[in-house]
């Protein structure tokens, strides 16, 4: 009998620092999990909104199967990303995805993206088609939150119910979340934004 294959990640992740010499990246914590068969990870670095559109595409063809957890680490604010010196929206984004991303869980490794009002994250889902999008509300510590992204990768690429995924990392969590400002959004739901402004008011 051949083993169940865990679930897949697939990450993007920008520069994260202006020197060309940084290593600075989240894919050692990544390689972490795939080394104890909690997920297994394909990871590519993005510079440009030109390799962002290419490995898109690559991810959501039909020969990469499995991978319907997408990790996408940039620098960002309230709705936009930070693609090396180029600026991409939320909606810019979903055009990128093109409805595609069913099933998918979409997770913004990016301070602020999340901070969004409800109604466009919820939108973003409904474009994308995503399941559901996580990230945070503020700028948050870049070690403190790869420490966090552990427990939360290892925990959603197995939830299948979204809300119960978030209140239990809450729950469990409740320190981290709340100094994160974590928050998650599907098609017709998003976690309470007034998380956005306690995390705002407590930098």
């Amino acid at each position: 009998m051949t083993a169940k294959k865990p679930p897949g990640v697939f990450c993007l992740e920008g520069e994260w620092d202006d020197t060309i010499e940084s290593t600075l990246s989240i894919e050692p914590a990544l390689r972490l999990l795939e080394a104890r068969d909690d997920i297994r990870l394909v990871h590519r670095d993005v510079a440009t909104k030109a390799e962002l559109r290419y490995y898109l595409n690559r991810w959501l063809g039909t020969r990469l199967r499995g991978y319907d957890f997408g990790y996408l680490g940039f620098h960002g604010s309230a709705e936009y990303l930070y693609i090396g010196d180029e600026t991409l929206s939320l909606d810019e984004l979903a055009d990128m995805f093109d409805g595609r991303c069913e099933g998918k869980v979409l997770y913004f490794g990016s301070c602020s993206v999340l901070a969004a009002p409800d109604s466009v994250l919820t939108k973003f889902c409904r474009d994308t088609g995503a399941r559901a999008v996580a990230g945070y509300t503020k700028d948050v510590d870049w070690i403190e939150t790869a420490a966090f992204e552990l427990l939360l990768v290892s925990k959603l690429v197995y939830s299948t119910n979204m809300k119960p995924a978030y209140t239990s990392l809450c729950k469990t969590y409740p320190d981290l979340t709340r100094r994160l400002g974590f928050r998650m959004a599907h098609s017709t739901w998003a976690s309470d934004r007034t998380i956005a402004v306690l995390a705002s008011d407590s930098s």
